[in-house]
């Protein structure tokens, strides 16, 4: 595995994330009973679209929700889980395969790399179930796929967190059936995803919005095709500059 030590939600942690299937997202390829998802090709345009405009396709608002809730409780959980559990945690960053095919972003690794945390703060009758019932399969893709991408890890650790009630806490080792299912599915995939990408490029060139204050502050790139949405300082609507 390759570990990039970046903060996650950066910049630099879209830039290495972009167009790469990721493990969050495996159960759009794989089900938790290890048949093929028939969200695999929404997945694959998405990320399709990703790789030739050079933007993330998350969902925004549903994204922005999921990242503010955890990261409120995240510190907590950081907290709460070492001193239980004694241990040292050092930030996650962005893991790939060796390849680069495919990553993960593992909230936090122990300290010497073999293994990690996989931190989430569900709603409070959601942290119920877990406690009493033991969480059900919707999470198996993802943490078998954490694995697999992070093949020097030997566990992950499920820990869920809720302030108002007791955490949860299962350690996932590798399942080999279920991973070996997983890694000729994504290995699929990654080439339809390549040849998909290639098919795509040859329609034609693709626009990249740009909003500036002057035509001197835009940078032209040979290898694509950059529309300008020139900003008019006297009333603020856009108005289109096209490249010459």
């Amino acid at each position: 595995m390759k570990l990039y030590r970046v903060e996650q939600g950066s910049g630099e942690w879209y830039r290495l994330r972009l167009g790469k299937p990721t493990s969050s997202n495996f159960h759009k390829i794989v089900t938790p009973a290890g048949a093929p998802s028939k969200q695999a090709i929404k997945y694959l345009y998405r990320l399709v679209a990703e790789r030739l405009l050079h933007e993330t396709m998350d969902d925004e608002i549903g994204f922005v929700k999921w990242v503010a809730g955890g990261k409120e409780n995240e510190p907590y959980a950081v907290k709460q889980f070492e001193f239980v559990n004694e241990v040292t945690l050092e930030p996650g960053g962005f893991v790939t395969s060796n390849d680069g095919r495919i990553g993960a972003s593992p909230d936090r690794i122990f300290k010497g790399h073999k293994e990690s945390l996989e931190i989430k703060s569900p709603a409070p009758w959601t942290q119920l179930q877990y406690l009493l019932e033991g969480p059900d399969d919707a999470y198996i893709a993802q943490t078998q796929g954490h694995l697999l991408v992070g093949d020097e890890f030997d566990a992950v650790h499920f820990y869920t967190y809720n302030p108002r009630t007791p955490p949860f806490h299962k350690i996932i080792l590798r399942d080999p059936h279920y991973q070996s299912i997983l890694a000729a599915a994504l290995d699929s995939f990654c080439d339809a995803l390549d040849k998909t990408t290639e098919r795509a490029k040859a329609l034609g060139a693709y626009s990249v919005v740009r909003h500036v204050e002057t035509p001197a502050d835009v940078a032209y790139q040979s290898d694509e095709y950059v529309q300008l949405r020139l900003i008019n300082p006297e009333d603020g609507d856009l108005g289109d500059a096209p490249p010459t």
